[in-house]
């Protein structure tokens, strides 16, 4: 009886039993989706929120003109860009308005399309 106790006991120790194997339903749906490219969660995008008045309102001006270059290089950036709504605080009709009179200077040769860097 001694021997059999021995073998048996060796046979547990040596051996792998079910418990030892992985079991991929003990994993959670949360977890699995992380680890086998499931669904992310979407990220939210931020608005830069800045409390600005128009500028053009504010100085009363009608219709943004493209003759206007000084006025214009104010709504471009150093590469001569047109600057967004959110960072110039241009409302929607003078935004429109900059953006013609901006692509109208550089068709009339008076912005630059681009700033080259030398």
């Amino acid at each position: 009886m001694d021997e059999v106790k021995i073998t048996k006991e060796k046979k547990i120790v040596g051996t792998p039993s079910l418990d030892d194997v992985f079991d991929e339903k003990s994993v959670t749906e949360e977890e699995s989706n992380d680890f086998y490219g499931g669904k992310k969660k979407q990220r939210r995008r931020r608005k830069i929120i800045q409390n600005l008045s128009c500028p053009l309102c504010d100085s009363g001006v009608k219709e943004v003109s493209y003759k206007d270059v000084y006025q214009l290089k104010k709504f471009t950036s150093v590469r001569g860009k047109i600057i967004s709504v959110e960072k110039s605080g241009a409302c929607h009709r003078h935004q429109k308005q900059l953006t013609k009179a901006i692509k109208r200077a550089r068709f009339m040769a008076l912005l630059p399309y681009i700033a080259r860097e030398s």
